[in-house]
């Protein structure tokens, strides 16, 4: 019997781990650099260079990069950074893993310190979260009804799946060159970077993705005029809008894209006039897209023959089903007030926050979503001993992402970034910090799915049927189709209906049926 199949992949994730690895160093002062008066600031970043999975575990492989940001002992007191890294090589045991699974990898940094052992070597502590997930894509057919046969009866039934089109990995790059503007004196040294994303948009479209949005640079510099101070800074946002190539993209599909940024390099280099005052950005951000297609149709779920015995061969997969994404926008921030002993501030540089999820349960309206927010603030004094310095501070955010699609089954991924931040000053010691956050949340749950791949067929069974009666009165039980009894019975659904003078093939749990055996054995001598 000719069967037509059409194949699709269905995704089920597998399982997920954690493992948290605290990282710790000492690291020595250049000579070139001055001795450390006072810690100000620090970042980190990983960067993975291998993640590779195997039966039961992933081996990840990669650097941990940091920074400090500190002021220099010396008259004046000028800022300085140490940059240090520590590799990285961790085992993270997932015992779901299998050969031929798929695999998403993320990491967040939970803590980092960094204290200044004495004025030549700091110690730098941090504790970092790797995250995997295995997922499996299942090749399943989708079997539609064969062509009419004498005898032969099918049942179709209408499915729903999701299928995933786009899967993948990818990057985008950013380089510009940031001339400083007139008035601000020639560049001797890069001191600090604080690069951010800011106002992303991202439209998938066909065959490709639309990315925009702001990389808003800051940075710290020693200047080259001593008349005018030799500590100087800049900050410009660059505004971006590139497309990426994403084969199987279009604008109907269900899903998302997740943007991070990896790295943002900062090299100095002369302008058109032989002068340190051009600034080349060399940005990468990392994507991760995941985008879905729905389908519907009918597709064979049963089959029976009067002439022979029919088999249906079926295969019942779990997969997950997307049930609604989401890309939210929460509100954070409150007051922030200088810690005692730390100086004034004159004017405010740069901000930032980390972003941390903490706990989240289902609601009526939604996933609620609590956390903390980390901010810090990078503004410059009128004290002479501590020309810059670093304020942070903590505070909670509650929001609940509206969705009337989740049930007890329901699971998610949440994914936090920070979209804009704004500092107010109040006054001299205290200001006002706004923070709008995004939340990207996808939501699924695990659904079944049972198939018929395929009919097997064989000879009638004639000693089955001799046993069963020619004619017999069959009352409905709960559950029961015409179809079931009809095929129980070996008998066609149209003969039971005209029998029983039925107007619709809906049957009633009571109701009397009777039923005439009808099986025409085309091979075995006859009629039954």
């Amino acid at each position: 019997m000719e069967l037509v199949r059409r194949y699709i992949g269905l995704n089920r994730r597998k399982g997920g781990a954690v493992s948290q690895i605290t990282l710790e160093e000492d690291l020595n002062v250049p000579d070139q650099k001055p001795d450390i008066f006072r810690i100000i600031h620090k970042q980190g970043e990983f960067r993975a260079d291998e993640i590779k999975g195997e039966i039961g575990k992933i081996k990840v492989r990669g650097v941990f990069f940091y920074r400090i940001l500190y002021v220099g002992e010396g008259a004046d007191r000028m800022p300085d950074a140490l940059e240090g890294s520590v590799p990285v090589e961790e085992t993270v045991f997932l015992n779901e893993l299998e050969d031929g699974d798929g695999l998403d990898f993320s990491w967040e940094l939970e803590d980092l310190h960094a204290s200044a052992i004495h004025s030549r070597k700091v110690n730098m502590k941090c504790v970092l979260a790797l995250k995997a997930e295995a997922y499996r894509e299942q090749p399943a057919a989708l079997v539609g009804a064969p062509p009419e046969e004498k005898d032969l009866f099918i049942r179709t039934c209408p499915v729903s799946v999701q299928q995933e089109t786009v899967h993948k990995k990818d990057t985008l790059r950013i380089r510009e060159e940031l001339t400083l503007p007139p008035g601000k004196p020639n560049i001797r040294k890069i001191i600090w970077k604080e690069p951010r994303l800011q106002g992303l948009g991202i439209r998938p479209e066909e065959g490709k993705v639309i990315i925009k949005g702001e990389l808003s640079v800051f940075f710290l510099y020693e200047g080259e005029a001593e008349d005018v101070g030799r500590l100087q800074w800049l900050e410009q946002s660059i505004p971006f809008q590139q497309e990426i190539e994403c084969e199987g993209c279009r604008p109907d599909l269900t899903g998302k894209t997740e943007v991070s940024l990896q790295r943002a390099d900062m090299e100095l280099q002369a302008d058109y006039d032989g002068e340190p005052r051009t600034v080349r950005i060399d940005a990468v951000l990392e994507l991760r897209m995941r985008y879905l297609e729905e389908s519907s149709g009918e597709v064979l779920c049963d089959a029976y023959s009067l002439d022979r015995e029919i088999h249906p061969v079926r295969q019942t997969y779990a997969w997950d089903f997307v049930q609604g994404i989401s890309d939210a926008r929460a509100r954070a921030g409150g007051r922030l007030k200088l810690e005692e002993g730390a100086p004034s501030i004159l004017q405010i540089l740069s901000a930032g926050a980390q972003i941390h999820a903490g706990h989240m349960e289902i609601s009526e309206k939604g996933l609620q979503v609590q956390g903390m927010t980390e901010p810090w603030v990078l503004y410059t004094t009128s004290d002479d001993a501590q020309p810059v310095a670093c304020a942070m501070g903590s505070f909670p955010f509650d929001y609940t992402v509206e969705t009337s699609e989740l049930s007890e089954n329901s699971g998610w991924q949440v994914s936090l970034g920070l979209d804009q931040i704004t500092v107010n000053m109040q006054d001299e010691r205290e200001v006002e910090i706004k923070m709008v956050l995004q939340i990207q949340a996808l939501f699924q749950c695990q659904r079944e799915l049972d198939l018929v791949e395929d009919l097997e067929e064989e000879p009638l069974d004639m000693e089955r049927l001799k046993r069963m009666p020619g004619m017999v009165i069959h009352v409905v039980q709960p559950g029961e189709s015409l179809w079931d009894i009809a095929r129980e019975h070996a008998a066609s659904c149209a003969a039971v209906a005209e029998l029983n003078e039925l107007k619709e093939e809906a049957v009633r749990p009571g109701q009397k049926l009777l039923l005439i055996k009808e099986i025409s054995g085309r091979g075995n001598g006859g009629t039954v």
